[in-house]
């Protein structure tokens, strides 16, 4: 692997350790928003969980397909930039917005972009390692996934411990930070990538 390609592969593999750390936040901070949302009620509490757990999932699952065919049109490194972005401004309206309904639709919409990140960052791993080196390169991005699956909650428990009573508001807060920053990063490799390509044609 060259360095650059080294550095698209590790770009890449944070993405994906995010990606995970974005699904399993909400887990790891779900009672307390059951707590703050149902607080004389556990068994409605239990079932916002239930319900906020799906309205997340279920369009990070289906909407693989979808995002699938947009990464064959739009390309991989912009849709990666719209999933980092995505999520960053999702967990940015979760960790501020009151409405529970409002609530529900930061998850739905992060669930949304979410299900970008593997047809994209798989997509842009196959396309630019060299087939010898692409087994290296997939391990080492399933390490990065790994890791943002083992992290996710050792995070949270983290920052929770910060504040007192724990917010479960913080979690959100600081996750937009990586998501944003590393959007705009991406976002500025398409642009470039783009650029490129229009020299090159030219």
């Amino acid at each position: 692997m060259t360095r650059n390609v080294l550095l698209i592969v590790l770009l890449v593999s944070v993405a994906h350790a995010l990606v995970h750390v974005f699904e399993l936040a909400l887990p790891s901070v779900e009672q307390l928003i059951a707590a703050e949302y149902r607080p004389d009620n556990v068994e409605a509490g239990k079932l916002l969980s239930g319900a906020m757990a799906n309205a997340w999932r279920l369009p990070f699952g289906m909407g693989a397909l979808l995002a699938g065919w947009l990464v064959d049109r739009l390309g991989s490194r912009s849709m990666l930039a719209v999933y980092l972005l995505g999520c960053g401004a999702m967990c940015a309206a979760a960790a501020v917005v009151q409405p529970l309904d409002w609530l529900f639709a930061a998850m739905f919409a992060m669930g949304v972009f979410a299900s970008i990140y593997h047809p994209a960052g798989l997509a842009l791993i196959s396309h630019e390692v060299e087939p010898d080196a692409l087994p290296r390169a997939l391990g080492l991005h399933g390490i990065f996934g790994s890791l943002g699956i083992g992290g996710a909650p050792f995070l949270a428990g983290i920052l929770l411990s910060f504040t007192s009573p724990p917010n479960w508001r913080v979690v959100y807060a600081v996750l937009a930070v990586p998501g944003i920053a590393l959007g705009v990063v991406c976002a500025v490799l398409a642009i470039r990538r783009s650029h490129n390509a229009g020299l090159a044609d030219g």
